[in-house]
């Protein structure tokens, strides 16, 4: 067990956490684990899983085919990539970006991707790009500094218009700031990765103010979210035919709707990690300290205004209390729509009462007539990310 002092945790943290003097996390078979609280400390499991228990795509394809075909070139598929001819999408042949008076040149030297641009110092270097970081619509590039830091450019490429682009192309950044793409604001060990890659452990050494982060695998495969496969493997090869679930993976079809919202929650919201690594044990809260519903995150009414990432606008929904899930409305896998248009809707509210100009008051098959445009209202983030809030509000002219 690791021991964390209370001075040391966020005041979020201390509101979830001292809700109860005594928790039990109950396992699939409701053997439960005591994990101690107190007004003094708080302990946190520290336990590891070893990378050789994230067995990798290709074993769960055996017996998986159609969920894998489902996943490969998802997002989740492609949220962490080694550069190379096919995972990178930019123009480096030469081309040349200019914001905020700094430009980035984009090249290839010796069958490699580089950048030259401003660094930490102010002055311009080269720098080579190590991984790709999603491919639409933006994919963004990551470059390593001798310190085991990773950083995000903060130019990215629109893989929709095909064109470099300024993430803040409105926001003034001097090179010795924090937001500096060289330094914390856009750090990948700490800001990113996490959620794009599984089993991280993000390793960081206090003493020399290094990081030695390490990872299973690089993107987000089918053990980030349902638990690292070894166990489940070799139940399955030890019963054969024999085989019935033995509760060692995590959301499958036994997981109860909040509980699946919450373990996607771990990545598709706005918190802070304050274990050391997620580890499959407890609950989210175990591991992460959710952003609060507030300004300037939040409009004083609850709906997003600064990235939230879906889940602290969810859980303000009547879907969300009445045991709606993220896989109601998203494949699982593909996490593409089930539907499109208000079929998606459609599949819980009767289109006879819904779907018709008494109750949206436009003109069927205009964009107005669209469910979402009116219940699911969105904005752009990080300069060409369009998403929407999941809080499904009834429509408030009056307060615009």
């Amino acid at each position: 067990m690791y021991l964390i002092s209370l001075k040391n945790i966020s005041t979020n943290i201390i509101h979830y956490q001292l809700l109860f003097l005594v928790i039990f996390v109950f396992s699939c078979n409701e053997k439960p684990e005591y994990v101690k609280v107190s007004d003094a400390d708080v302990f946190v499991s520290t336990k590891e899983i070893p990378d050789s228990h994230f067995l990798g795509d290709n074993n769960c394809k055996e017996c998986h085919k159609g969920q894998f075909k489902e996943w490969k070139g998802s997002h989740h598929d492609k949220a962490m990539q080694l550069t190379d001819s096919t995972s990178v999408l930019g123009n480096f042949n030469g081309e040349k970006f200019t914001s905020q008076g700094v430009t980035s040149h984009f090249y290839k030297k010796e069958g490699s991707f580089y950048v030259n641009t401003e660094g930490p110092d102010g002055n311009n270097h080269d720098y080579k790009i190590v991984y790709t970081f999603g491919f639409t619509p933006l994919q963004q590039y990551i470059v390593k500094f001798p310190d085991g830091r990773f950083q995000c450019l903060r130019t990215a490429w629109d893989s929709v218009k095909n064109k470099w682009f300024d993430l803040y192309p409105d926001f003034k950044v001097v090179h010795s700031e924090w937001l500096h793409w060289s330094r914390g604001g856009l750090n990948w060990n700490t800001m990113c990765s996490d959620c794009h890659s599984t089993n991280v452990r993000k390793n960081y050494d206090f003493e020399t103010d290094t990081f030695d982060t390490k990872y299973a695998i690089i993107n987000v495969n089918c053990e980030a979210c349902h638990g690292p496969g070894k166990d489940h493997v070799e139940d399955v090869k030890r019963l054969g035919d024999k085989y019935a679930s033995t509760c060692t993976m995590d959301m499958t079809s036994y997981t109860t709707p909040k509980e699946l919202v919450d373990q996607c929650a771990r990545c598709h919201m706005r918190r802070e990690q304050f274990s050391e690594a997620f580890n499959f044990e407890g609950t989210m809260l175990d591991h992460y300290s959710p952003q609060l519903i507030e300004e300037p995150t939040y409009y004083p009414d609850g709906q997003i205004l600064d990235e939230d990432y879906v889940y602290g606008s969810f859980v303000q929904s009547k879907m969300y209390k009445n045991n709606v899930a993220c896989n109601n409305c998203h494949d699982s896998h593909s996490l593409k729509l089930k539907f499109e248009g208000n079929t998606l809707c459609a599949q819980c509210h009767l289109p006879q009462n819904f779907n018709t100009p008494k109750h949206h008051f436009h003109e069927m098959g205009t964009d107005g007539a669209k469910c979402i445009n009116c219940h699911m209202p969105g904005k752009y983030y990080m300069g060409n990310d369009f998403r929407r809030d999941h809080s499904f509000r009834v429509p408030r002219p009056t307060l615009v």
